[in-house]
């Protein structure tokens, strides 16, 4: 069979989705910096995009995660709504019985977009959240919905952002840029 490399590989999810997407990124970035075979058919840099992906790495995991960033083989833009529980560590009862372990022991990596519903959003690095912070009772559980996320990346305020490409935002939240 013929192997193409000129492609670009983008990985993308929302909610557990969002969070298997930044397992599965960070894997093949690992396996690409060790030069693994199993992925030698796939591109340099592995870019993935997340929206209201749930925390998945601790501290051992992100820094793993940085030091491929560095080395420009891996970018995670991840994208979350302000008032979303699910992109946050320190879960309180009763919603951690839906969680095993420590929550508190996650944080979340890449470059985050934080949505507001009525203002410019930010981006930061890292930006975790406790669970308490974004908590909104019932109101919560809309703020999660793909819907809302599309509505807060539609407002005009936040229309300049999309100008830039994926390393100049990096270069802007974190410093460091390995453009092509």
């Amino acid at each position: 069979f013929v192997v193409l490399k000129f492609f670009k590989l983008f990985v993308t999810g929302h909610s557990l989705g969002g969070g298997l997407a930044n397992l599965f990124a960070f894997k093949c970035a690992q396996l690409k910096a060790k030069n693994d075979e199993s992925v030698s058919h796939l591109p340099e840099k592995i870019r993935t995009m997340t929206f209201a992906a749930p925390v998945v790495g601790n501290v051992d995991y992100n820094k793993e995660f940085q030091a491929l960033e560095k080395k420009g083989v891996l970018r995670h833009i991840r994208i979350a709504n302000e008032g979303d529980v699910v992109p946050t560590n320190g879960i309180f009862f009763p919603l951690s019985l839906g969680v095993k372990g420590d929550t508190n022991e996650y944080i979340q990596n890449g470059v985050n977009l934080f949505l507001h519903p009525d203002k410019e959003l930010v981006i930061d690095y890292g930006n975790t959240k406790s669970c308490a912070s974004q908590f909104r009772g019932t109101g919560s559980l809309p703020i999660h919905g793909l819907i809302e996320y599309e509505k807060r990346l539609a407002l005009p305020e936040n229309k300049k952002f999309y100008q830039q490409n994926v390393e100049d935002i990096y270069e802007a939240a974190c410093g460091f840029s390995n453009k092509e």
